[in-house]
């Protein structure tokens, strides 16, 4: 292999993934109340925001992925609904109903739901609904879930990249294969 296949051939790594996967962890804590964030669930409308934001970093490195460009694309769209519904990805009382986890009737509208990173909204009052939580996967329970468009972008951009990296890996053993 000479200089010049090197240094124009991406690479096949992934920089900084441990830092992407602990931030998503602690977003994973914060989300299912592993992480002390107090009694008072309001704080949810800023850490989720942040945990999101702090994805970034990790994201903009790895911009020669077309797949990390779509989970960018997924996170942006989902921190748009959160910030335009004060910080909690909004989901309406048929949503929740769909997915089986809490009776609408048991929870407050305006309060966080529990063990999510949604609150639950009447429909006239959800901002962008077009990009909340308002498609519900037609998964047997427990598997149902309420899922956003920016969802699907970051669902389908981690496939992506996945692949990706694996086409490059194998690219990079093989440099005469391309």
């Amino acid at each position: 292999m000479n200089i010049e296949t090197a240094v124009t051939r991406p690479s096949p790594k992934i920089r900084w993934l441990g830092f992407g996967v602990g931030v998503y962890l602690v977003q994973a804590a914060v989300i299912y109340g592993l992480a002390p964030v107090g009694d008072d669930r309001r704080w949810l409308g800023f850490f989720l925001p942040l945990a999101h934001a702090l994805l970034l970093p990790f994201l903009l490195r790895n911009l020669s992925f077309w797949g990390i460009r779509l989970v960018l694309l997924g996170l942006l769209l989902n921190l748009t609904a959160m910030a335009a519904n004060g910080g909690l990805m909004p989901v309406e009382g048929s949503a929740v109903e769909a997915v089986g986890r809490h009776e609408p009737g048991e929870l407050q509208v305006g309060s966080p739901v529990p063990g999510s990173k949604n609150v639950l909204l009447a429909q006239e009052d959800v901002r962008l609904r077009e990009l909340s939580d308002v498609l519900v996967l037609p998964f047997p329970r427990p598997f149902t879930r309420a899922v956003s468009v920016g969802d699907f972008f970051v669902f389908t951009g981690v496939a992506v990249a996945y692949l990706e990296v694996i086409r490059r890996s194998a690219a990079w053993k093989n440099p005469r294969q391309q």
